[in-house]
């Protein structure tokens, strides 16, 4: 395929993605002229900038990274982090967290979240201080490391000394970056180690294969994967794909890949069947953790008063009255219909499992516009470029009234009210913003190097870990797709360096 023929049929694409995600609406219609005149608009902007977008390369500079340039760095991180502490003390909380705190009081725990994050991120931080300071603190100072990290990767391969601080800022000084450092929750933990993973996996890519060569970097290595497969359940499916695709790409070390996955999925099913039987530690929540998706596209169903036969009509009423399907319907979210069925949920799903999935299959074949248009309701949290302001569920904690944390406070609700009304919103508070500059990254990608495989593989995280989410979990909370804002920075620098540079040469 010619260049230009390939470089038409991408900005194609991009503009399809944008336009549906900015017109996309939960209503029952969609206005298409919108659709078609951002379409429209969409293309004419990167018919412009593109081509000199996919010929940008960031160059190396000739400044030599000194380790004593951390100092810089760790100042701008303990500052942002301190100013993130005092207006958001003692820390962002839902039930959830609570929940887990009242696992560790009581010494009962339960693998509903798992049990390895609870262990590190609540256990062991409350062991040297219960209070939910602990929590936050113990969270920064783990993000910190991370982003340290990110500011040596980034000197080492890309960026000056300049160009560190300002992808570090852009990072940083996202009001949503500042609350959920301080939000106490699994995905947190999670998006990051899934960060950290990333940037792994580009230093595979730029090494041919022979970062992983050195015994400190396997460590390393094992421990963040099985950070990403332990933090939240559904990572045990990202970091089997990344294997997998390991083991394709790099054959002279398909062996140490290949045992890494048999062993890590032998773990991971030793560790939540008869250990955590013997331990005592209660199971997850089974198949209705993984039905959310299905699940909302039924109650779309319910909700449209379509027709249904007495015995479908009574297998729904199981779970909840007819009036309370359409109460507590949320196009983008099952959530609100779970959280007031008075706890039935998970135990009607996994006794009725069988009827639901032939149910779900047939009303899929008989109807499947609404099918479709309640799959684009539900996922659209993820995918549409939309105002974020602050729809996360969240439970915070009565902040002590000294001066300096009121002070604290109303400097960050007024910085986040700045950001939200000026143009910087639609970058910093668009849900799909990030999922947006990840497909542009491998746009990117696609051309310029078209169909070499090891080049895609930095995306295989979070591009896996976004398409389980839009498979089986439904949710309008940032949480869910952290993980895509996080790693769409450095996705698209290294996007960006491509030009010109081949597979295993060192910097």
């Amino acid at each position: 395929m010619k260049k230009n023929s390939l470089l038409f049929i991408l900005e194609m694409l991009l503009s399809i993605y944008f336009s549906i995600s900015i017109c996309w609406n939960l209503n029952e219609s969609i206005s298409w002229f919108s659709v078609v005149m951002i379409f429209f608009i969409s293309f004419m902007i990167l018919k412009t900038i593109f081509p000199n977008l996919s010929n940008f390369v960031l160059k190396k500079d000739k400044e030599k990274y000194e380790k004593k340039e951390l100092i810089l760095y760790g100042g701008i991180i303990i500052t942002i982090f301190l100013f993130a502490f005092l207006a958001l003390f003692p820390a962002v909380v839902s039930s959830d967290t609570q929940s887990q705190l009242r696992q560790v009081h009581s010494g009962t725990y339960t693998n509903w979240h798992p049990f390895i994050e609870t262990l590190i991120f609540v256990t062991l931080p409350t062991m040297i201080y219960d209070s939910y300071v602990s929590l936050s603190v113990f969270q920064l100072i783990f993000i910190g490391c991370i982003l340290l990290y990110f500011c040596i990767f980034l000197r080492k391969y890309f960026l000056s000394k300049k160009g560190t601080i300002l992808a570090l800022l852009t990072i940083m000084l996202n009001p949503t970056f500042i609350k959920m450092s301080m939000y106490c929750y699994k995905d947190v933990p999670f998006s990051w180690i899934l960060f950290v993973g990333t940037l792994f996996l580009i230093e595979i890519v730029f090494t041919k294969g022979k970062w992983i060569e050195k015994t400190s970097h396997k460590i390393i290595f094992i421990l963040v994967s099985l950070g990403i497969m332990m933090f939240r359940h559904n990572g045990l499916f990202s970091v089997v794909l990344m294997f997998l695709t390991l083991i394709v790409l790099y054959k002279d070390k398909r062996k140490f890949y290949m045992t890494c996955g048999i062993l890590f999925v032998l773990f991971r099913f030793l560790l939540y069947g008869p250990v955590y039987s013997q331990l005592g530690i209660t199971p997850d929540g089974g198949k209705s953790e993984m039905m959310g998706v299905p699940m909302n596209q039924i109650a779309y169903i319910y909700h449209q008063n379509v027709k249904m036969t007495k015995e479908e009509h009574k297998l729904l009423d199981k779970l909840a009255p007819k009036e309370k399907w359409e109460q507590y319907y949320r196009p983008a979210s099952f959530n609100f219909l779970k959280s007031n069925s008075k706890g039935i949920y998970g135990t009607w799903v996994d006794t009725n499992f069988k009827e639901i999935i032939k149910f779900y299959i047939k009303y899929a074949i008989k109807y499947p516009d609404k099918y479709i248009r309640s799959y684009m309701n539900v996922t659209s949290p993820i995918w549409k470029i939309q105002d974020h302001l602050d729809n996360f569920a969240s439970d915070e904690l009565q902040k002590n009234h000294s001066f300096i944390l009121i002070h604290a406070r109303g400097c960050y609700e007024r910085y986040y009210d700045i950001i939200s009304t000026s143009p910087l919103k639609y970058l910093f508070f668009g849900v799909g913003m990030g999922l947006f500059l990840i497909v542009l990254s491998i746009v990117i990608v696609i051309y310029r190097k078209r169909f070499q495989l090891e080049y895609y593989l930095p995306f295989i995280l979070v591009i896996s870990n976004t398409l389980i989410i839009m498979l089986l979990i439904t949710g309008e909370e940032i949480r869910f797709v952290y993980s895509q804002i996080l790693c769409a920075v450095p996705l698209l620098i290294y996007a960006l360096s491509l030009k010109g540079r081949k597979a295993g040469h060192e910097i």
